[in-house]
């Protein structure tokens, strides 16, 4: 990976061999949409956790890319499965 002059994570885009940038600020979304998600339905598992955090990098992937943006997707998608088992 060239130097940019700022710090960018590598993102690997589904089924190409083409890289592309997440910008710090995107990442802060991200992180963002995954936390206020996980505490709103306390999710504390961290495999639960990472479940939720590929649906948001899948979200982003699609062009989607303001936090509560992914919250509405993320919970159109929770109705539309249904609620899971606590038990």
């Amino acid at each position: 990976m060239r130097k940019s002059g700022h710090s960018a994570v590598p993102l690997k885009n589904e089924g190409r061999s083409a890289y592309g940038i997440v910008e710090p600020a995107d990442v802060k979304n991200l992180a963002k949409a995954v936390a206020d998600y996980c505490a709103s339905h306390k999710i504390e598992r961290m495999d639960e956790r990472e479940d939720i955090a590929i649906k948001v990098m899948s979200l982003f992937r699609r062009g989607i890319t303001d936090p509560d943006r992914m919250l509405e997707e993320l919970e159109k998608a929770r109705n539309q499965s249904g609620p899971k088992s606590t038990n």
